[in-house]
């Protein structure tokens, strides 16, 4: 192939590659990493960005740094904290995904809130026995509110 045809069949075969690369990539951003001594937590959130006063839902998955193995049967909690002082948190609930569980926030007012999570491996044990916090807080910025007639149903 020489010319203007065998580039023209380049570059759509060239195009090509690049439709079906782009169909494999997954959706939306990838999940946040945090980490404590013994658990890692892959957090991701719907929206992401989140807007103020919707419902985001937060999918933590959580595995064992050691052994590398998802942990079904813990409890957590997830919470923030704006720079005005307005908190929220919700405890985790187990989803149908091995190591997978959801919460669910809503907070009030856009702007910037420092957040964080807490978790046991056990469930059955008391709140307070060996809860583990990542040392620091990150970063969620939080988009204005849209006018009621614009958000989603809840």
């Amino acid at each position: 192939m020489s010319g203007a045809p065998g580039r023209a069949v380049a570059a759509l075969a060239l195009a090509a590659a690049a439709t079906a690369a782009a169909g494999c990539a997954p959706e939306g951003p990838r999940p946040m990493r945090v980490w404590t001594q013994n658990y890692e937590f892959r957090v991701s959130s719907d929206p992401s960005p989140p807007r103020a006063r919707e419902v985001t839902r937060y999918r933590i998955v959580v595995v064992d740094r050691n052994t590398r193995q998802v942990i079904d049967n813990g409890a957590g909690q997830i919470f923030a904290k704006s720079a005005d002082g307005a908190s929220v948190y919700d405890s985790f609930e187990r989803a149908p995904e091995a190591g997978t569980y959801t919460a669910r926030l809503t907070f009030i007012t856009a702007g910037d809130w420092r957040m964080n999570l807490r978790f046991q491996r056990d469930s059955s044990a008391t709140i307070t026995a060996s809860l583990e916090k990542p040392l620091d807080d990150w970063v969620q910025a939080v988009r204005g509110a849209r006018p009621i007639t614009e958000r989603p149903a809840q």
